[in-house]
């Protein structure tokens, strides 16, 4: 893509990550789209590469398809940071009756 020589994300480091997260998140709110988490996140698809592209290739298309989800998804996996408490579903209490 013209211009986004700059924009990859091979997945080597957890700053490579944070960095990359924060790249396409520029390159969203200068394109007015930072709401618009579809369009983030099928923006950012093309410059995954390397072990990066290979996690991503497993994810589930849910993820795949949504910014939030699948930038918390980079940070829990590149940076071992894992999801606050509250964004983990949690099993529903079993009903005795």
């Amino acid at each position: 893509i013209a211009g986004f020589d700059d924009l990859h994300f091979t997945g080597e480091s957890g700053e490579e990550a944070e960095d990359f997260i924060q790249a396409v998140n520029k390159r969203a709110y200068a394109a007015g789209k930072q709401r618009d988490n579809a369009w983030i996140a099928e923006f950012a698809y093309p410059f995954f590469s390397r072990k990066a592209l290979r996690w991503y290739e497993d994810l589930d298309e849910g993820i795949q398809n949504d910014w939030k989800l699948l930038k918390r998804a980079i940070l829990a996996e590149f940076t071992g940071r894992q999801p606050a408490p509250s964004t983990v579903p949690s099993a529903a209490p079993a009903v005795i009756g």
